[in-house]
């Protein structure tokens, strides 16, 4: 099992704690780091699936809000306009994606949505850590989703480290969690016939500690059965 892994530039023990979730359920995982600075966005095309990792915020332009640099963070075009051409090619390949944090926004801007520029200015509570302290809150699964049938259940407790979130979801995007203050928390397919698997949360279930939650456990797994599948039929 080969699964293409988008590099960020946060420090390595974040981004190898994807690496480690995930080997947690399959020791034999290939992992391929896809990054501009790296190699071609083409490379993903030689993956089983493919896994959006966080970050930097995505440049504003990308979703039509031209004067709103100021409210971002670590903004790095070329990771967005690289991981574009990813996302693109590893959904015509129909390959399972899973996307987390900025990969949710990522995925939803690359399907023509936009995202607010900063929660808190928009009139959201605050959905990052402060001071050190880990943000933690709940959220709500909506019913007869993808997300409600891997997970099992209703509601749960996930991480937060973001200040930004989805504004209007991309085409084709469905909403499949929310917290309780009404911030998009998950999306997938809205039409999951046929459709290969897609899930992106925005909070971040590779550093869990209670890792036997099933909002990050079960959703690892739930990605690596669908890469499975993929590999058998591909």
């Amino acid at each position: 099992m080969k699964i293409g892994i988008t590099k960020n530039t946060s420090k390595e023990e974040k981004f190898h704690s994807y690496k480690g979730w995930l080997l947690r359920f399959n020791p034999a995982i290939e992992f391929h780091e896809l990054g501009c600075e790296m190699n071609q966005p083409d490379e993903v095309e030689q993956c089983d699936g493919l896994l959006l990792t966080g970050g930097g915020d995505i440049h504003p332009k990308a979703f039509g809000k031209i004067d709103g640099a100021a409210q971002t963070n670590d903004v790095d075009e070329r990771r967005d306009n690289f991981e574009f051409i990813v996302i693109e090619k590893a959904l015509a390949r129909k390959m399972p994606v899973l996307g987390i944090c900025r990969g949710m926004q990522v995925l939803n801007v690359c399907c023509g949505g936009t995202l607010y520029l900063d929660l808190a200015s928009s009139g959201y509570s605050r959905h990052h850590d402060e001071g050190g302290k880990e943000n933690r809150h709940t959220i709500t699964v909506q019913e007869q989703t993808m997300l409600a049938a891997i997970i099992g259940k209703k509601s749960g407790e996930v991480n937060s480290f973001h200040h930004q979130g989805v504004e209007r979801v991309g085409k084709g995007l469905a909403v499949s969690a929310r917290s309780d203050d009404g911030v998009i928390e998950g999306m997938e397919w809205a039409d999951r016939n046929e459709a290969p698997f897609l899930l992106a949360v925005q909070w971040h279930p590779e550093r869990m500690k209670d890792t036997s939650n099933p909002l990050s456990e079960k959703i690892g797994r739930a990605f690596l059965e669908e890469i499975n599948k993929h590999e058998g039929h591909s």
